[in-house]
């Protein structure tokens, strides 16, 4: 029996991490992010996409709260009906 809350800090943890890194490669290498999102949408053009202005630091922040909630909510009800579904 897995612990829902457990699972659901280290999730919402890793992605936070993975957030905020990605972030940071946005700042410093913008054109390896549009290199690897162009190998792996394979048909589309993702140079439309590319923004004319900096991600300011509200938006960061929502960003970050936002999947943070997203994820643990996601994580948590995940593991709560793998427990349930186990015991069966």
């Amino acid at each position: 029996m897995l612990n829902a809350k457990a699972f659901a800090n280290a999730s919402t943890a890793v992605i936070l991490a993975l957030y905020v890194v990605c972030r940071v490669a946005s700042l410093v290498a913008s054109d390896l992010l549009f290199s690897i999102a162009r190998s792996w949408f394979h048909t589309f053009s993702v140079d439309s996409l590319k923004g004319t202005t900096p991600m300011d630091l509200g938006t960061f922040l929502f960003g970050g709260i936002t999947i943070a909630v997203l994820v643990w909510v996601t994580t948590y009800y995940t593991i709560v009906l793998y427990n349930r579904f186990a015991k069966k």
